[in-house]
């Protein structure tokens, strides 16, 4: 994976309202990929993702986004959020916009488990700018 394509990575995971973003081919064939890998390991169908809401919980969609954080580096698979990469990859068109919504997510709750943490990260990013989160 490309350092682009890493830095680029804010547009894949921080988000759930389905909004359609334009992502340059290889972008796109590498978010697809990554989408069907991670639908596939959950056992989740298209429709699933397209009617998940974040404020709901299902274990599923959890383990959805911890398969989209390891799958990406975000997430080490100790659990621990590699802020430090998240920051140095991010594509300078959306340094500004990451940096601040993960200012204000340093500090999450654990969870159960890897797939609960991952949710609270990624409602934790909705919840710092729900204008900038989709979920893809």
């Amino acid at each position: 994976m490309t350092f682009w394509k890493l830095s680029c990575i804010f547009i894949i995971l921080s988000v759930a309202s389905c909004q359609k973003v334009t992502l340059p081919p290889e972008l796109q064939e590498y978010v697809d990929d990554l989408h069907a890998l991670c639908l596939k390991r959950g056992s989740l169908t298209e429709d699933d993702h397209q009617s998940y809401d974040i404020h709901d919980k299902d274990p599923k969609m959890m383990c959805y986004m911890k398969c989209l954080m390891l799958e990406s580096k975000w997430m080490k698979p100790d659990g621990t959020i590699d802020y430090h990469f998240i920051e140095s990859s991010a594509h300078p068109e959306v340094k500004e916009i990451l940096v601040s919504a993960l200012g204000k997510c340093r500090q999450i709750e654990n969870g159960a488990d890897l797939c609960e943490k991952s949710y609270n990260f990624n409602f934790c990013m909705f919840e710092a700018d729900p204008m900038n989160w989709f979920f893809v």
